[in-house]
């Protein structure tokens, strides 16, 4: 059993399959956002890619953090610094491409359903 599988789980948690399902998806829109952000030629282009990459970067690496003993509360902030970015990259491509801007928005709503996974995870495992 892993350190996941071993954590009490709050009855909402998404099943298994939702998250890389929802991943896959969100990173996909992410991409066709970065395409039309690099295409673009308009002032703030630079900031929002930046935005993006760093998000994705954050995101990804979050995964190194949640699965281990001991890292519950670490993943829970985690999550709150990729909310975060992930809510600055929409706004600053708004500013740029608002296809791009609402293509990487969904990433907003599953990553605060994430963080707030995170947080709860943290309650019920106090000592994890």
């Amino acid at each position: 059993m892993t350190f996941f599988e071993s954590l009490v789980k709050p009855g909402w948690i998404p099943p298994d399959w939702a998250f890389p399902a929802a991943w896959f998806t969100l990173w996909t829109l992410q991409a066709i956002a970065l395409v039309l952000l690099l295409g673009s030629g308009r002032p703030g282009r630079t900031l929002a890619i930046a935005l993006l990459v760093v998000h994705f970067v954050t995101a990804v690496a979050w995964q190194s953090v949640v699965f281990g003993p001991g890292r519950l509360t670490l993943a829970a902030w985690w999550l709150v610094l990729v909310l975060v970015l992930v809510v600055a990259a929409v706004m600053a491509a708004a500013r740029v491409h608002g296809l791009a801007a609402l293509l990487i928005a969904p990433t907003v709503l599953w990553v605060s359903v994430a963080t707030a996974l995170g947080f709860a995870l943290l309650r019920l495992n106090p000592n994890a």
